[in-house]
């Protein structure tokens, strides 16, 4: 019998539900893995055009690849070489100068950063005299923030909270990058919302799916869910999160920050256009490769990369380097929240690079 091919935007019945929404009708987005070539098969759902992987992974399944393999396959490496602790320290003084203009946190606030990678993140926040700890499923580079760094950063993921302190209450959960890797969205912000203390927020930092890239780059077997900006806060809405700020929708990373609300919503899922096919469909290897060239993208990134290997080179280790990086950026604490934040309008500020 023959197989039809799928191609971007024809319509499917997903084997799994929505885990936003609940519902299975939803449009083919991609078939392949983009940075290995395998079959993959990613969809938008019809009702809410959340983007993700079908069949979605189990939970028990991904804990396991994350803890074991996630870094060796897509980063050729079990800890983190020093040009890209550089990077990740600069990124994480960006994602803190967004989040202090929020005024947000008081000093000495409890924060947890979840899925912290290296460590970076709570080094910061340690830094600014926050009691701060991570959690890092991936046993590599756990390992490196607690040996290397001497950070309280234990291995597991968001379902490990607990595990931390049975008794605390967290000012600040951040997930950088991680929201995309959970397969239970939903279940993941209700145990969010458990460990949380009154005045908590969450910041929420993930890729943009609908940015320009080449078209074999976005949809990869690391990522089960792909957000749009409103697809983001909508997921959060269902959730019964009340939203505090945002950035804006066409950043490369979507930010947001967010509280625990009295309880979860049903949003009237709006018609959506289906944002992840279009963008799919607009991506050509042509345009691609003549925008990289142009507007000299290709050069900067090998100047980027030259300059990283440089600056980490001149430091012995990964806290010297990011304690000169810190101790250099002129850092002050937040605010105290009780001045509350600037302003109450959902605010649209630039995302980090990443």
């Amino acid at each position: 019998m023959m197989t039809l091919k799928l191609k971007t935007g024809d319509p499917c019945q997903a084997q799994s539900p929505c885990p936003c929404c609940g519902q299975h009708q939803a449009r083919i987005v991609a078939t392949r893995d983009g940075k290995t070539g395998a079959a993959l098969t990613t969809i938008a759902c019809d009702t809410c055009g959340l983007g993700r992987t079908d069949p979605m992974p189990s939970t028990e399944a991904l804990t396991q690849w994350y803890a074991q393999s996630y870094r060796q396959e897509y980063k050729s490496t079990f800890q983190p070489a020093l040009r890209h602790v550089l990077r990740a320290g600069r990124i994480a003084l960006d994602r803190w100068a967004w989040l202090q203009s929020h005024g947000c946190l008081q000093p000495g606030s409890a924060t947890l950063d979840i899925g912290a990678s290296s460590g970076e993140f709570v080094y910061l926040m340690n830094h600014l005299g926050f009691a701060a700890q991570g959690l890092e499923p991936h046993e590599g580079y756990a390992g490196y923030a607690r040996q290397q760094l001497q950070l309280d950063v234990r291995q597991g993921n968001v379902h490990d909270m607990a595990s931390l302190d049975q008794t605390q209450r967290w000012d600040l959960v951040s997930l950088f990058h991680v929201f995309e890797h959970l397969s239970d969205p939903l279940g993941s912000l209700e145990a969010i919302a458990q460990v949380m203390s009154d005045s908590g927020v969450l910041f929420i930092e993930v890729p943009n799916t609908t940015r320009p890239c080449s078209p074999h780059y976005m949809f990869f077997k690391a990522h089960v869910l792909y957000f749009t900006g409103e697809t983001l806060r909508q997921t959060l809405q269902a959730a019964g999160w009340q939203l505090l700020a945002h950035n804006a929708d066409d950043q490369g990373n979507l930010r947001v920050l967010a509280r625990p609300g009295t309880q979860a919503r049903h949003p009237a899922w709006p018609a959506h256009g289906h944002e992840l096919v279009r963008a799919q469909q607009a991506r050509r290897w042509g345009p691609y490769l003549l925008g990289e060239i142009s507007n000299g993208r290709v050069l900067q990134r090998l100047r980027t990369r030259g300059e990283e290997k440089r600056t980490a080179a001149r430091h012995g280790s990964g806290p010297d380097l990011l304690e000169a990086l810190y101790s250099s950026a002129a850092l002050t604490q937040a605010p105290s929240a009780a001045a509350g934040p600037k302003s109450n309008a959902l605010r649209r500020l630039p995302a980090a690079r990443d």
